[in-house]
């Protein structure tokens, strides 16, 4: 099934999903039919400039969101968090990741059949993310003084006053993925259930932009829509085959794109260079096999294409912050 909307529909986009699919908003809440998967997706209406979708839900078949830019695209941030919570089935969960992108880009995510769907969005006017950063300032006085501004965050002033459309991706924190689970799991249905999401919204917008300062960004190239699907087909061949460092000269010549632009867009969506990211991707996997599936050390380290333990110990603490014998340990213990 494919399903397009226009960014320019915010909280509208629920009830033509429902129709398309033969449903109906009950209490902000749409119900998948049978034929298509279980589960739901629920919008919520925070304030004038700020709104949440809760996507929960398995696939019986193919479900393709193609979402086309609006004219005030650049006045709205969309801020996703994926796979943040795992699946009580056996089934191994995916990446979880978030990406904030300006609705003023085409964008276009698809699920394939048996897929399962842990998805939170955040919709956000610039204006409001302004005054969050920095409240009581008038516009002008902020661009002047605030101090995110002043140490020259290229990325900040990107999304906060810039005209070009953008995308990053970071990896979900533990505190994100905790958040998250606390949205997804707290049934807030009483008379304080919008200020509940509210202050929850706000809170994840504070962790990402946190993880969003560690940046050190260049300033940015315009993406387009073909370069952006060529730097994921990238990110999922790199992600496929995690027991084998990437290339730079193979992924190129995978691409279509030079070394350098392959480098530069890649660093500028994902936060990292190649290697660093597939390091990353690759601690996070341990240290799910670990928690998750209760694979000893020596087994996570050899099943991740590291013959010498002594290092993947090092590499571990490096991105996790605790030896992995530990990090085992300490959440066994929990």
């Amino acid at each position: 099934m494919i399903f397009e909307f226009t960014s320019s529909e915010h909280i509208g986009m629920l009830s033509a999903f429902a129709k398309a699919i033969g449903s109906k908003v009950e209490n902000g809440i749409v119900e998948l039919p049978e034929h298509l998967g279980n589960g739901y997706m629920r919008g919520l209406d925070l304030g004038p400039q700020i709104r949440m979708m809760i996507r929960q839900y398995e696939l019986n078949e193919d479900l393709v969101f193609r979402r086309s830019a609006s004219g005030n695209g650049t006045r709205v941030v969309v801020i996703a968090f994926h796979n943040f919570f795992y699946p009580s089935s056996d089934k191994k969960p995916g990446l979880p990741f978030v990406q904030i992108t300006t609705a003023g880009i085409d964008y276009e995510d698809f699920f394939p059949v048996n897929s399962t769907i842990n998805t939170i969005i955040i919709a956000v006017n610039v204006d409001l993310l302004k005054t969050l950063l920095h409240p009581g300032k008038e516009d002008a006085l902020f661009q002047e003084e605030d101090t995110l501004l002043q140490e020259e965050d290229a990325l900040f002033r990107n999304i906060l006053y810039g005209n070009q459309p953008f995308l990053y991706e970071e990896l979900i924190s533990p505190q994100m993925q905790a958040l998250a689970n606390q949205i997804v799991t707290a049934g807030q249905n009483g008379p304080l259930q919008h200020f509940f999401y509210r202050l929850k919204a706000e809170e994840l917008i504070y962790l990402l932009f946190m993880e969003l300062l560690k940046r050190r960004e260049a300033p940015a190239q315009t993406l387009n829509v073909a370069d952006v699907k060529k730097i994921y087909q990238v990110k999922d061949k790199i992600l496929a085959h995690i027991d084998h460092p990437p290339k730079l000269e193979e992924l190129a010549k995978f691409s279509g794109m030079s070394e350098s632009k392959l480098k530069r867009l890649f660093k500028q969506i994902f936060g990292k260079n190649i290697y660093d990211y597939y390091q990353s991707f690759r601690m996070t996997e341990a240290a799910y096999l670990l928690k998750e599936k209760g694979l000893s050390v020596s087994e996570t380290g050899y099943q991740l294409g590291f013959s010498n333990l002594s290092h993947f110990a090092r590499v571990f603490e490096k991105y996790i912050g605790l030896k992995p014998k530990r990090y085992a340990s300490t959440n066994a213990s929990l």
